[in-house]
């Protein structure tokens, strides 16, 4: 066997390696001797058919794997003999094999970086609380209110107004149009809503002051549903189909029957709770990124270049389709390939690091994941999912390593858990519009980028 180093960085290896193939015959020698006394051939008694006989039966049957046998010795022996230690497996490439010729294989090794981890007594983290006011509440129980108003049809045939629903048939010629808008029916179009299949829709068919039975042709700009930055105009028959006012909403005995409520102000309670748990599971994200802000400034070490590579080329496939498909973030958009590359270089190298300071401080702290945490985080999932509960289970028994999807933010949230409870805790209580600034901050594009 010859070894060659091909590559070589501070925590990772690369060597290109011969096998003479006489090594395989051994192997397969080896296996074929194994099995002679079990084989049945035709014409020969069980166990007595010529060894030549059955190796040109079986060979091809054992060879793969013989090959992987052979390689997983020849990279132990690499590790023995370089006096390596690698950090995860090493990847094995196989480059040639002919039969009767050399095997020709690469082997990658990410070696074990060196950490010293910091003492988590000085770090100091936020505990947040949110504070909601009366106005908040208010407000938050109003637009509970107007998202259930109701709409039905008018009596008098008068023109469309802002509070309105209407419904419509749209069709387009054009080529470019997407076929999901080339042709819809009873098409519904709130028209005072922020969120409709065509942004300016709403707003045009109000400004043509159109009645029910009207239909018209209509230039509506496209770019979004094309996602496209510039203006793409596509022509439109629109046909109002029905118009459909507001109705006020009103708390009464019959919907709060429906809702399994006592009354308006246990309505209330439950929306003041909602809110506050929306409000936690944000500020939850807040303090986890600022603790993970945290543990990359205070730790320094080398990072193995091969996880780095293979991260950031995973990103960066996605990143190409991305801008194939034109559906790169918007921020993104603005940047040249090299500036992106740059960008994602960082955000690579940050997930790599943090990915391995958190399984380095959980093994520090004999962390694990018992089989119980693990059922019930599969339930948990399984869950979200009502009616396929059965099939999701069942999947994460035949597929044992998506189990991974599961035990890693059981794991990680551990960890967290581990190193808040040794920092010191400055509680903080915010309002809204606190909250808002520090979301923004916290989670700054640019800033992350």
């Amino acid at each position: 066997m010859s070894i060659k180093e091909i590559k070589s960085g501070t925590l990772y290896k690369e060597y290109a390696v011969e096998i003479p193939y006489e090594e395989i015959n051994v192997i397969i020698d080896t296996k074929i001797n194994e099995i002679l006394p079990t084989v049945s051939l035709p014409g020969f008694r069980k166990g007595k058919a010529p060894k030549n006989i059955v190796r040109k039966k079986y060979e091809d049957n054992i060879l793969s794997e013989a090959i992987e046998k052979l390689v997983q010795d020849k990279t132990k022996d690499i590790l023995d003999k370089k006096n390596l230690k690698p950090f995860i497996q090493p990847r094995v490439d196989l480059k040639k094999y002919e039969k009767n010729e050399p095997i020709e294989v690469e082997v990658k090794i990410n070696l074990e970086p060196e950490i010293k981890l910091k003492d988590f007594k000085d770090f100091e983290v936020f505990n947040y609380e949110i504070n909601l006011d009366k106005n908040l509440l208010e407000k938050n129980y109003k637009d509970f209110l107007h998202n259930q108003k109701k709409h039905t049809p008018i009596k008098s045939n008068r023109e469309i107004i802002k509070s309105d629903k209407v419904l419509v048939n749209l069709s387009s010629e054009n080529e470019f149009v997407p076929k999901f808008l080339k042709s819809q029916k009873n098409l519904p179009v709130f028209i005072d809503s922020e969120f409709q299949i065509i942004p300016e829709l709403g707003l045009k068919l109000m400004k043509k002051k159109l009645k029910k039975g009207d239909k018209i042709k209509i230039e509506l700009d496209v770019s979004k549903a094309l996602k496209l930055d510039n203006k793409k105009v596509a022509e439109f028959d629109v046909e109002i189909v029905e118009i459909e006012e507001s109705q006020p909403f009103v708390v009464d005995k019959d919907f709060l029957e429906k809702s399994g409520l006592k009354n308006e102000a246990e309505l209330k309670n439950n929306l003041e709770k909602n809110l506050k748990s929306q409000y936690e599971n944000g500020l939850k994200q807040i303090e986890k990124k600022q603790l993970m802000d945290i543990l990359d400034t205070e730790h320094n070490f080398d990072l193995p270049e091969g996880i780095v590579d293979q991260e950031f080329n995973e990103i960066w496939h996605r990143i190409e389709n991305a801008k194939k498909d034109n559906s790169l973030d918007d921020d993104d958009k603005k940047l040249s390939d090299g500036e992106l590359k740059k960008r994602y270089e960082k955000i690579s190298k940050r997930r790599v690091k943090l990915g391995i300071l958190m399984q380095y401080i959980a093994k520090e702290n004999k962390l694990s994941v018992d089989e119980k945490e693990l059922t019930n985080g599969m339930m948990a999932y399984a869950s979200q999912y009502p009616g396929q509960e059965k099939q999701i289970i069942e999947y994460f028994k035949k597929n044992p390593s998506s189990i991974e999807t599961i035990r890693g933010p059981i794991l990680e949230e551990k960890v967290i858990n581990t190193v808040i409870s040794s920092s010191k805790i400055i509680k903080k209580k915010l309002n809204k519009e606190e909250y808002e600034d520090l979301e923004k901050i916290t989670f700054d594009v640019k800033e992350e980028k």
